[in-house]
């Protein structure tokens, strides 16, 4: 009973050549949660302001585009706590690089495409509800410029992500099927 409980405790951090199950947990529901922002945002900018979803896919967009935020905090602090394994070995020094360099923009991308969101949803001085069950505050009334300067960020930043996290499934589906290699298996 006591090594059963202590190899499920063992599943949850990764090991020196598995990602754990937080580790995935984290990865598969950021990225739904970016891919369903990406569909909503992409949809909702096809709205007119009167249309009936205008205002409600608004309201869930910002709710999402928060909870996002927060699990992006918890990965970035989940990799300082629990180190990735080790790059496949399979890997040439290019694909390493490369690979390394594409976490770091996506967790970028992660932390600033919410922010500027948020930014963009205070800056008149109102917080972002969440779901109706409770309201994120605005920390600051934000000036026009600064506004304008993040709807700029957020819209330029997203479409870098769209091109990113399709460059990332891309490598990972080329590992699995071209390469044969476990890249892709490491993260189911």
């Amino acid at each position: 009973m006591c090594r059963n409980a202590r190899a499920g405790v063992t599943m949850l951090y990764n090991s020196k050549d598995k990602f754990g199950l937080v580790s995935k947990g984290l990865h598969w529901t950021i990225a739904f949660g970016i891919i369903g922002l990406i569909a909503l945002g992409w949809w909702m900018v096809g709205l007119g302001y009167y249309d009936p979803w205008y205002h409600d896919s608004l309201e869930a967009h910002k709710a999402v585009g928060m909870v996002v935020l927060a699990l992006a905090f918890c990965k970035i602090g989940w990799q300082f706590f629990n180190k990735p394994p080790a790059p496949g070995k399979t890997l040439t020094p290019n694909e390493k690089n490369a690979s390394k360099t594409m976490h770091w923009v996506l967790y970028a991308l992660m932390v600033v495409v919410p922010v500027t969101g948020y930014i963009m949803t205070t800056s008149s001085g109102q917080g972002v509800s969440m779901f109706g069950l409770f309201e994120v505050p605005a920390l600051m009334q934000n000036s026009e410029s600064t506004r304008d300067v993040s709807t700029s960020i957020h819209y330029y930043f997203a479409y870098a992500g769209i091109a990113l996290v399709l460059g990332h499934a891309g490598a990972a589906l080329k590992h699995h099927f071209v390469n044969r290699d476990d890249t892709l298996t490491r993260m189911l």
